[in-house]
């Protein structure tokens, strides 16, 4: 036999100072650390671009009060509340639908002293997911609906 390829690890070991590259731990805290701070960084990404999400269900919820609150004190769905709809959607950068429900008009499409009605928002959400650079956009759309109740809070005399 050739006692020149045998040795006590065994004829295909690796060479020694590969073994001891591979045996010495000096300096793996350090790549420990590395991948822990990417994990932590890739984790404070995702929550960050998750409040998007809630900001805007916040916005549209805000939207939807006002309007509800204008069409209360005006006791119908007048120009005022359209308005005040399209300021707020310039302002918050939305583009919800609106549709009034459950409510019953007297005369002129007027809502009479505390009878209730509902406005409801509607709103799509396109959350992206990723963005590559040699394709379009991975996103998602989320769907947001807002239903607030308001109660009139003027009298319309009525004339019979």
């Amino acid at each position: 036999m050739n006692s020149r390829h045998r040795s006590i690890r065994g004829r295909l070991s690796p060479p020694m100072l590969f073994q001891k590259l591979l045996s010495n731990r000096k300096g793996s805290s350090y790549f420990d650390l590395m991948i822990k701070t990417l994990v932590v960084i890739t984790l404070m990404v995702t929550v960050i671009s998750f409040l998007s999400v809630f900001t805007t269900y916040l916005n549209l919820n805000h939207v939807c009060r006002r309007v509800v609150r204008v069409v209360e004190l005006e006791g119908q769905v007048s120009d005022r509340a359209y308005d005040v709809f399209y300021r707020l959607k310039q302002q918050t950068g939305l583009s919800p639908e609106m549709t009034v429900e459950d409510v019953e008009y007297c005369e002129d499409q007027k809502i009479q002293l505390r009878d209730t009605f509902t406005i409801t928002m509607t709103y799509s959400y396109p959350f992206t997911i990723f963005t590559p650079s040699f394709a379009p956009l991975v996103e998602i759309n989320i769907p947001m609906r807002v239903s607030i109740t308001g109660m009139s809070e003027k009298y319309w005399k009525l004339i019979d």
